[in-house]
C-alpha cells in the first residue's frame, strides 16, 4: 500500500516531534544528574571595552561533594542595559547547579516570588528550570540561602571580584 502525501508529511512531523522530545528528555536528565557541588569559587576579571565599558569574564572552580575538583568554561557578558556581573554568575550556576533546581518540588517552583518562597532569579519555563541572567548579583545571596547554602563576596579589586557559593 502506497502512502499519500498527507500521510508522509504526518510521518515526518511525528518523527521530528519524537526527536525533539528525545533531545529535551536527554537535556533534562543530564541537568538532573549533575555531579553534586560542595562549593564554587567564581573569579571575575573586568575587561575594558571601547564600546561597552567594563565586561566581566568569569571562571568557576568547583569542589564537588565527593572531594574532587573541576573548572567551568569561561563565562562572558557584554552589551548594556542589564547587570553583566550577575549574567556570568548565572551562566556558571546553570552549568553546574541546575540539579538543585530540579530537586525542588513543582509546588516550590510555583510559589510566589519576591516575598514568597521562590527567590527572584530562579526561573521555570516550559520544560526547564534555570538561574536568571542579568537580575542583579544581590539576588544570588537569597538564591543560595534558599538552596541551603551561602554566597559570599570574598575579594575585590580595581579589575576583579571573587565570590564563593558553598552548599
Amino acid at each position: 500500500m502506497k502512502l499519500t502525501e498527507e500521510q508522509k508529511k504526518a510521518n515526518r512531523e511525528a518523527k521530528k516531534a519524537a526527536r525533539v522530545l528525545a533531545t529535551e528528555t536527554a537535556r533534562v536528565e543530564e541537568e538532573k544528574n549533575q555531579k553534586p557541588v560542595k562549593s564554587i569559587t567564581i573569579s571575575i576579571e573586568w575587561k575594558k571595552s571601547r564600546r561597552w565599558g567594563s565586561n566581566p569574564v568569569a571562571e568557576g572552580r568547583i569542589e564537588y561533594a565527593d572531594g574532587t575538583w573541576g573548572h567551568t568554561a569561561t563565562a562572558r557578558a557584554s552589551g548594556c542595559g542589564y547587570d553583566k556581573e550577575s549574567a556570568v554568575i548565572a551562566q556558571i550556576f546553570n552549568w553546574c547547579l541546575k540539579y538543585k533546581l530540579w530537586a525542588l518540588s513543582d509546588e516550590a517552583m510555583n510559589g510566589e516570588r519576591g516575598g514568597g518562597r521562590v527567590p527572584y532569579g530562579i526561573n521555570r519555563y516550559n520544560n526547564g528550570r534555570c538561574f536568571a541572567s542579568g537580575v542583579g548579583t544581590s539576588c544570588y545571596y537569597d538564591i543560595c540561602k534558599y538552596l541551603g547554602g551561602t554566597f559570599v563576596h570574598t575579594a575585590s579589586g580595581k579589575a576583579f571580584d571573587v565570590y564563593t557559593a558553598t552548599f
